[in-house]
């Protein structure tokens, strides 16, 4: 079995914490815009499944805080909006709106899309999968709904 994430000996772990990122999952999401650069041209985005918070952190780091500290931007509302939602609370992080909420529901993505004054999602970023319960088809089945519903906060899909 290989070791937990909170396994001091991890090197990710380590320098999770040595950069204060909530959790070493950040550097995922770092690689993946390093890769295939996703953040350009971003306005709107969704966490979904959020918890503990760490892609927030990044969303907030590599697109809300540049634009807040850039020269020349005084207008609030072309800096990026960003949403995390989860079941789950989590601690605040600046330039980000919490949601706490089921992201299957329909209800959740009505929230979200009012703070983006009507508009869906640039970008849906997700972290999350469902509790396995070791029924295939069961586990099956709730893993597709979760990525059906990203369809709910994006036109992109």
């Amino acid at each position: 079995m290989g070791k937990a994430s909170r396994d001091k000996r991890d090197i990710y772990y380590r320098k999770a914490k040595e950069e204060g990122w909530r959790a070493r999952s950040a550097f995922k999401l770092l690689q993946i815009d390093e890769e295939f650069n996703i953040f350009e041209g971003v306005k709107r985005v969704v966490d979904l499944c959020a918890a503990p918070g760490s892609w927030s952190q990044v969303l907030s780091r590599k697109l809300y805080l540049p634009g807040k500290l850039s020269p020349g931007s005084s207008d609030k509302n072309d800096l990026p909006l960003i949403v995390a939602i989860d079941l789950q609370p989590m601690a605040p992080i600046e330039g980000v709106i919490q949601v706490q909420g089921d992201i299957t529901n329909a209800r959740t993505a009505e929230v979200v899309i009012r703070h983006f004054d009507g508009c869906k999602a640039d970008l849906v970023v997700c972290d999350g999968a469902p509790d396995v319960t070791g029924l295939h088809d069961m586990d099956e089945f709730v893993q597709s709904q979760l990525i059906l519903a990203v369809k709910a906060y994006t036109t992109y899909y």
